[in-house]
């Protein structure tokens, strides 16, 4: 009866061990998003344009050197930035946020369009969005509150 017992409480103790790490990313993963939500809530208290972009594989010449495309938000303006000088875009005439099927290092590519004085314009990226770092999540939220008729895409840290 006792070892029994014992082998009843090891499985259970090896159960809990084991759910633990996975606990730990579950509480982790709910912080970062309920974190993100208040923030939004509360009317996106950005105090610096965050970075949204990941590591750009389109080289660009600026002054005759090489450079690499960045993209930035803050609370109603979407940033390009090649070069020294970013090119500042309301948030508010953002026509669309979409997520295209083409893949590169296991991220999607996404797409913005909006549109501009001179015609509409789109630009395309791999987002930074991992489960530390939701500043995307952010960007499509604001995207959706500033423009209600923009097409903007969901995302997860799965794709």
């Amino acid at each position: 009866m006792a070892s029994t017992l014992e082998a009843v409480l090891k499985i259970l103790a090896f159960a809990v061990l084991a759910a633990l790490p996975l606990l730990t990313i579950w509480l982790i993963h709910r912080r970062a998003s309920l974190r993100a939500r208040s923030a939004l809530g509360s009317g996106l208290r950005l105090n610096s344009p965050r970075r949204i972009s990941g590591t750009s594989m389109t080289l660009v010449m600026v002054n005759g050197k090489e450079d690499r495309e960045h993209y930035f938000f803050d609370t109603d303006t979407f940033y390009l930035q090649r070069g020294p000088v970013p090119t500042a875009v309301p948030l508010s005439q953002i026509t669309s946020v979409t997520r295209t099927s083409d893949v590169i290092y296991a991220r999607y590519i996404w797409q913005v369009c909006f549109s501009r004085e001179a015609g509409r314009r789109c630009v395309t990226f791999t987002n930074n969005l991992s489960l530390f770092n939701r500043d995307f999540l952010l960007f499509l939220e604001a995207v959706r509150k500033a423009n209600p008729l923009a097409i903007v895409d969901r995302a997860s840290v799965i794709f």
